[in-house]
């Protein structure tokens, strides 16, 4: 791309991410994303801008606090993120004023937050393991592969599109988004979108 590609990362991502270094994993899907926008890198060419509110932040310190994390530690997890944002190639600042989530028929108030934070600062791919409560019957959406993993079992994932004015969206998996970076797809939303609705495409795990 001739710019970074914007990158919006649920907060499932961020906590997958920690977790996952509390019990020692490496090399997860959340641990190499949040890796890859924190190094401003998007694959091996592109760079990465990560795209975050200060409401996702706060739900992201509340999910913390749940799980029992210390305050210290939530705060510099966080206040390491807003780094990222603030500092990187776009200089976005996490305190955009967005709105318009309720244009979004979906049940869930903070997804639809999330939403219109993808589209207040022009993401090209928001990443998360929560699809089904993005999808609205404005999203197009195409299935991508099946997966087994220990805690949702066997699942069909899909990537969610959404076309609305000047925005462009792809709404995806971490699973998905791996597997596109390996194949070293153009994270343009149209052209991400024709390249996983090719035939033969659909990626395995």
């Amino acid at each position: 791309m001739d710019r970074p590609v914007r990158v919006l990362l649920d907060v499932n991502v961020f906590v997958g991410n920690i977790m996952a270094r509390d019990r020692g994993h490496k090399g997860t899907a959340t641990q190499t994303l949040v890796s890859m926008v924190s190094s401003q890198k998007w694959g091996i060419d592109d760079g990465a801008q990560l795209v975050i509110s200060f409401e996702m932040i706060e739900t992201l310190e509340t999910v913390l606090r749940r799980l029992q994390f210390t305050e210290d530690r939530i705060k510099a997890y966080t206040g390491s993120i807003i780094d990222i944002m603030k500092y990187g190639p776009d200089s976005l600042d996490p305190y955009l004023i967005l709105g318009g989530q309720e244009r979004f028929a979906m049940s869930d108030v903070e997804d639809a937050g999330v939403l219109a934070t993808a589209f207040g600062a022009e993401a090209d791919i928001l990443v998360t393991d929560n699809l089904m409560d993005f999808a609205t019957k404005d999203a197009s959406v195409v299935d991508t592969q099946v997966v087994t993993t220990t805690s949702s079992g066997r699942r069909t994932l899909r990537a969610l599109r959404y076309e609305i004015g000047r925005a462009d969206l792809i709404v995806a998996h971490p699973f998905d988004v791996m597997q596109w970076l390996r194949l070293g797809y153009d994270f343009r939303p149209g052209t991400l979108w024709n390249a996983i609705q090719r035939p033969g495409n659909e990626p395995g795990l």
